[in-house]
Formats: structure tokens, sequence, C-alpha cells
């Protein structure tokens, strides 16, 4: 028989714990239930799986079934630098907050307090709580625990505040950056103007700008052909994989003056890699490379735009933000949405619309004047 005490937080909220014995008469304590209900359940749980003969008597602890349940099967079906990121947010957020208690122990209230923690330091805390559920999802199917304590609804998450800082340029502010482009970077550092010349008009993320080979540019015709990306090993180190998804393969139309640039770089690099001793590698050689020839940093782009924008005065918006300055300008030059959406290399135009239709406020008089004119007809 159970038994149910509610009680009160130092914050004044009030919760229920219940009090039951095992079929050997030890006594447990489950605490954190927002109702008697949720408690009665919990307990009524317990009966169940006692009388099907599969009473929880374990002490696994938390960090012990990400571990041996969790983690192999979710590496073995994703990308590398998906796993890096995944993992990361556990050795750094999660596993030193829960990963040492034993998991039929870990309540609500607990799993909330730890939310809260997380939330000092990450914005987005709520995809570390979805990552931690997934854990304790994981014991329910292992029979492990007999509820989630971090299932939906249960948790609740702090509000974020939105964030007002320009994602991309302006149509003005674009022809600003591209004049402080051509003036600072064009002859002191032709690798920055080549490469964030090639981001602002075409659209690409760094990481696919980084993966270009000259096999992959068609000077001729005027194309580049997007089909890898720089992600992230199991190590942390730099590689040259997939793109971002399937949809992200693609042929990006570019146009005269991006020929030339381009022209320009293919000398320029052939001739700095033979001073300093590189190998040149002809079409299978990287657009571009560090001093040492390999893989470009990828911090090194955001830099050099942060550079661009303290000197000229313009916002700051990062190497990404050119991208949504590619595709907000091109909207608004009336280009075909699904045309767009290709060039981006979005699943869908749903993707598109989500993405770019509130980059920038409305500043038309366009709207208001069309019902005007119809109270004066």
């Amino acid at each position: 028989m159970a038994f149910y005490q509610k009680y009160q937080l130092k914050n004044g909220q009030i919760k229920w714990l219940v009090m039951y014995r095992d079929s050997l008469g030890k006594q447990y304590k489950k605490k954190g239930f927002r109702t008697k209900k949720e408690a009665q359940l919990f307990a009524a749980n317990i009966k169940v799986e006692r009388a099907r003969g599969r009473e929880i008597d374990h002490n696994m602890t938390y960090r012990e079934v990400y571990e041996k349940f969790f983690i192999g099967p979710y590496t073995a079906s994703r990308e590398e630098s998906t796993v890096v990121r995944f993992t990361r947010d556990f050795r750094c957020y999660i596993l030193p907050t829960l990963g040492d208690r034993p998991i039929k122990k870990i309540t609500t209230a607990e799993c909330q307090a730890a939310v809260m923690e997380w939330s000092k330091h990450r914005k987005n805390v709520a995809k570390l709580g979805q990552q931690a559920a997934m854990i304790f999802r994981e014991a329910l199917a292992q029979h492990l625990i007999f509820e989630n304590p971090m299932a939906n609804g249960l948790i609740k998450y702090p509000r974020v505040k939105p964030n007002h800082r320009p994602k991309s340029f302006t149509k003005s502010e674009f022809q600003i950056f591209i004049k402080a482009l051509k003036s600072d970077y064009q002859t002191k550092l032709p690798r920055a103007f080549a490469f964030l010349w090639l981001l602002a008009f075409t659209g690409c993320r760094k990481s696919e700008v980084a993966a270009l080979k000259w096999q992959d540019i068609n000077l001729d015709d005027g194309y580049i052909y997007i089909h890898h990306s720089v992600t992230r090993n199991l190590q942390n180190g730099l590689k040259i994989g997939k793109t971002k998804t399937s949809s992200s393969v693609r042929h990006i139309p570019i146009d005269k003056q991006t020929v030339k640039v381009l022209s320009e770089w293919y000398t320029h690099q052939k001739q700095e890699m033979e001073i300093l001793g590189l190998d040149f590698k002809n079409k299978k050689q990287l657009l571009f490379t560090n001093i040492n020839g390999g893989l470009l940093t990828p911090s090194k782009p955001g830099k050099w735009m942060n550079q661009l924008e303290k000197d000229h005065n313009l916002p700051y918006v990062t190497p990404h933000g050119l991208r949504h300055t590619y595709g907000t300008l091109l909207l608004e030059a009336g280009t075909p949405i699904t045309d767009v959406s290709k060039l981006l290399g979005h699943s869908n135009v749903a993707t598109t619309m989500q993405v770019y239709i509130d980059l920038h406020p409305v500043t038309s008089h366009q709207a208001a004047n069309t019902l005007a004119a119809l109270a004066n007809d």
C-alpha cells in the first residue's frame, strides 16, 4: 500500500511525494509530483510492473544508461559532425548534472532545476532538455524506470528573449559592404576578398565554399557545383564530407564579375602556393586553404567580416548572414521563391519562406496606400 503526502518547496510551490515498499519490504520514496493523481499513477505503475515480475531492482546511473543503451545506436546512424555536437552537449552540460544519479531516483523537480542551471550558460536550453529526455525514454524502453521525469509538458523552459540583431544586410548596407570589400581586401587580402565575395554572390554556406575545389568551378559557362561541405570528425578535426542535406547538392549560376574574381584568385593562389613551396594541384586543388595548404579554419571568414563591419560602421552580420542577404535581395528583386529555394539548397519552399519572410521589417507604404486608394474611390 502506498502513502501520499504533499510538501512545499522554498519558492512556495506545492509538490507531492509517494512512499511505497517493494516485494521484499524495502521502503522507497519518490518526490516531485505536481499533483496527487500523478503520484497515484506512479504507484499504480509500480504495482502493475510488480505483478508482471518486472520490478525495478537496479541502481544504474543516468550515465550508464547513456553509455550502455543509447549512444552506440545513436552514433551509428548519424553524421560525425552531428555526433560531435550531440556528445559535446552531454559532456559539457547534461552528464555533469545528471550523470552520476541513479536514473530511477531522478525527479521532475531535479530535472527542472538542471534546466534552470543550464539556461544560465545556453540560450537554446530547450534543445538540451530534449536531448536529456532521450535517455529517460530509452530507460523506459528498457524497463529501467516507470516514468519519464522530462516527458512533454513536465518541464518549463525559460522564455528566450528575441534577438533583434540583424541577420542580414539591407540593400544599402550590402552596397556599402561590397565597396568596403573591394577597397580593403581586394589587393591586401585577396583570399579574404575572394571568399567573402563568393559567399555574397552565391548564397552558399561558408562550409560549402571551404570545401570547393577548382574542378567544381566552371568559369566558361558560369557555374559552381556544390556537393561537399567541411564538417567535423569524431576527434573534432576538420574534414570534407557530405553537404548538410541531399537537397544542398546543386549547381549555382555565377555572374561575369564573380567569374573574373575567381579567375584572378586562381592565378594569385597558384603563385602564392609556389612561393610558399606548396604543391598546387590544379583542378583538384581547394579554392581556399590555410597557409599550410590545409582546410581553412572555420572562424576565419567571421573575423574578416567583423573587421570590415567595424571599419565601415556596418551592423554585425555573420558570414551566414551573407547567405540570408543573398536570399532576401533576390526575393526583393522579384526572383520567384521556387528559384531562390533551389539556389539556396532548401528541401522545399516552406523552408525558404520560414527563414526569409521576416528578416527585415516592412517599410514600404504600398500596403497602406492600397487600402487608402479603396477609401478614395
